[in-house]
């Protein structure tokens, strides 16, 4: 189509019906173009935030693959890092002169001159058995070399570091056994140390070298297998792992009973799983059980194979227990707790935290921060700001944490919630950070309720106690009994024998050392205490 110019002169001549028609015409097509620009703008806006967004998750996905795991704060290149570990920010250099202005050191003082450190090889091999050689020269060489005598000087030193490599040994036992002449029958047998595995050609180097092997340097068996046989002996990789089974069972599998039980006795438990590649079975899942420990007991991690992820594997291996679990969101957590009216669960804001981190984390070196970036990094301060809070009375009763909490991280929880929501659903914001808002909103209830825990402990299963509380049967009205448990040190104090029908009421008072007490109304019958579930 021609494109047609018209002067002034030609626009005088036309008629006026012919010059509002035009203007009509153009007018209309003016709004065309202006509706069309209007929607490539939008869509470009939306490409260019597409983008960005695409740009963002892979940024997150190479830092996921390549980057580093710590999830600590990076310091902005420009910015002053308001560290919480140092309270001295803004005040630092009158902190620092608050006992007056020390003198300048001398330049010597303030150019270091570094001296290469000597006996380094000495140091590294301090540790390891020396076998001194001698290298002499004979009586034949030294008569030849001073026809008119000799006298030794300081010997010259040096040392060299031998490998060993492992080797085999057969131990053959005999047990000598002897009979009587005269008493038929009679016999007596030699003792013998127990054997670690009944009839089998184990011993304990062995076990221990294929448990280095195979769990702490990654070793498969067949590789184990054949580097015995490059030795001569030949043990099958089935053999073996028939070895580490038995082991485990007889073994390992008491200590891990002891380990689940007293992480059921735990107040609240931590909890996660990850997933994993198990050949011929796809993708499956571990399970990490841990308990934090106390004042009277250590902390525990328990690694547990459920074989699977539902609900129902969970339900059933927390069958029993009683108090809070410290997850994520995972629905399953929260499905168990509806079903149990002796569970609560509790947020974990180390995951709530992770999702803002791994948006900083894709910042690339000497790169300004993005809006939706510096977002992130506000959140990841205030979250760091409640731990930093809960952590200066990380080392006070268990009654002064919790006062803390309600006093001084509970206005910082509030806080953190409402600026969330002021924030949620705006348009501008990139899919990793809304799903890192919108998971800390969904999970509000929960993450409010990881700050209300009280540290104390259930005890389910506590024998001694119950064999002294037992002696109430025996001792009418008031009574007093202390009885002091050895791995928790406690006194337990019979308060008031309350007459009632069978089984009786038995007020019972427990006094922890360095705690609050705690007053619980328990059962009791005429032939022992049943069903004692106090809590310290």
């Amino acid at each position: 189509m021609e494109n047609i110019t018209l002067t002034l002169d030609e626009l005088n001549k036309m008629p006026k019906n012919a010059i509002a028609l035009l203007y009509i015409q153009m007018s209309e097509s003016f709004t065309i173009l202006s509706a069309q620009s209007q929607k490539i703008q939008d869509q470009n806006e939306r490409l260019i935030h597409q983008i960005e967004d695409l740009q963002e998750q892979i940024a997150i996905l190479t830092q996921q693959r390549f980057g580093k795991r710590t999830e600590t704060d990076k310091q902005v290149m420009g910015q002053l890092s308001f560290s919480l570990e140092n309270m001295c920010v803004l005040n630092e250099a009158e902190a620092l002169v608050e006992n007056g202005i020390p003198d300048e050191p001398d330049i010597e003082k303030v150019v270091v001159r570094r001296k290469r450190t000597k006996g380094k090889r000495d140091l590294n091999l301090q540790n390891i058995e020396v076998e001194v050689i001698n290298h002499d020269c004979s009586e034949e060489e030294l008569r030849e070399h001073f026809p008119k005598g000799w006298h030794p000087m300081e010997d010259e030193v040096y040392k060299e570091l031998q490998y060993i490599p492992a080797r085999f040994k057969v131990l053959e036992h005999h047990i000598k056994v002897y009979a009587g002449n005269s008493d038929c029958g009679s016999f007596l047998r030699a003792k013998a140390p127990e054997r670690l595995l009944a009839h089998s050609i184990l011993t304990p180097e062995l076990a221990a070298a294929v448990f280095n092997a195979k769990y702490v340097n990654a070793v498969p068996l067949n590789r184990l297998s054949e580097e015995f046989l490059r030795n001569d002996v030949n043990i099958p990789r089935q053999d073996m792992a028939g070895w580490m089974i038995r082991l485990s069972e007889y073994y390992l599998q008491p200590v891990h009973d002891l380990m689940k039980a007293e992480i059921m006795e735990s107040h609240h438990i931590h909890c996660d799983e990850t997933p994993f590649i198990m050949p011929q079975h796809s993708k499956e899942y571990m399970w990490v059980f841990h308990s934090p420990g106390g004042s009277d007991t250590h902390p525990l991690f328990l690694y547990e194979y459920l074989g699977g992820r539902s609900g129902e594997v969970l339900e059933k291996y927390l069958s029993g227990y009683q108090g809070t679990l410290v997850t994520d969101g995972y629905q399953p957590y929260h499905t168990l707790m509806k079903k149990s009216d002796r569970i609560q669960v509790a947020g974990c804001y180390a995951h709530a935290r992770r999702k803002f981190t791994e948006i900083i984390k894709a910042v690339k070196k000497n790169t300004p921060l993005t809006p939706g970036q510096a977002v992130a990094a506000e959140a990841v301060k205030r979250i760091d700001a409640m731990y930093h809070l809960d952590n200066m009375y990380k080392e006070s009763s268990a009654k002064e944490r919790l006062d803390n909490r309600q006093r001084s991280v509970k206005p910082l929880v509030d806080a953190y919630f409402a600026w969330l929501k002021t924030l949620q659903g705006k348009s501008n914001a990139s899919s990793k950070l809304k799903e890192a808002i919108n998971y800390s909103i969904n999970q509000e209830i929960y993450l409010r309720r990881s700050w209300k825990i009280r540290f104390f402990r259930w005890i389910t299963t506590m024998q001694s106690v119950v064999s002294s509380l037992s002696a109430l049967e025996n001792i009418p009205g008031i009574s007093l009994i202390l009885q002091k448990e050895p791995k928790r040190v406690l006194s337990y104090t019979v308060l008031q024998k309350v007459p009632s029908k069978q089984p009786e009421t038995i007020r019972v008072l427990l006094l922890p050392v360095d705690r609050t007490c705690e007053v619980s109304t328990k059962r009791c019958s005429n032939r022992g205490v049943k069903n004692f579930n106090a809590m310290v």
